[in-house]
């Protein structure tokens, strides 16, 4: 289970406070840089190579240079930092689907869920929603989305999957 008290975006916040390679970091990602958002963060690790928090936001600015398999990499050096740092369990799942590992993906995100520094359960299950869907197993991806609708009311990838997934039961004529 998460953590009630555990909140990224304040650990994000209280690092980037005292670490100003993070800072520029966050800032270079947020301005659609990804490539010098790596290079930030590579410098924030050299000075604390022990941080989940930063080899999890370098993984994703590898991903979002195209580097999945440096990003699976560096989710991996999270997890080996923090085995109960959540959003890397669930990145690393994203990033093993994204390069057709999809059998190895289903228990990362199961153990996402079980972190107990993790906020973002929502995110999981819209994993696990995608993993069951390549699957085949429209049921699963169906309540895996509104798990995530529930989760997180109102957060809109949910409700569409969840509302896709459902149209597609009904024209297909699916019960499983």
């Amino acid at each position: 289970m998460t953590s009630e008290s555990f909140s990224l975006d304040t650990v994000v916040e209280e690092r980037a406070a005292v670490d100003p390679d993070f800072q520029q970091g966050l800032d270079w990602q947020q301005t659609g840089h990804p490539e010098e958002a790596a290079e930030a963060f590579r410098r924030s690790l050299d000075a604390d190579p022990d941080s989940a928090l930063i080899w999890t936001f370098y993984a994703w600015a590898l991903a979002a240079s195209g580097d999945s398999h440096g990003a699976i990499a560096a989710c991996r050096r999270a997890i080996a930092c923090d085995a109960e740092w959540g959003q890397a369990w669930n990145d690393l799942g994203e990033y093993l689907m994204d390069t057709g590992r999809e059998n190895e993906a289903l228990f990362v995100i199961r153990r996402a869920l079980k972190s107990r520094h993790f906020d973002a359960p929502h995110l999981a299950q819209m994993n696990l929603a995608r993993y069951y869907l390549h699957q085949g197993s429209m049921r699963r991806a169906l309540a895996a989305a509104q798990e995530a609708q529930h989760l997180a009311p109102g957060f809109r990838p949910a409700e569409k999957l969840a509302q896709w997934i459902d149209e597609r039961m009904q024209e297909w004529n699916i019960r499983d």
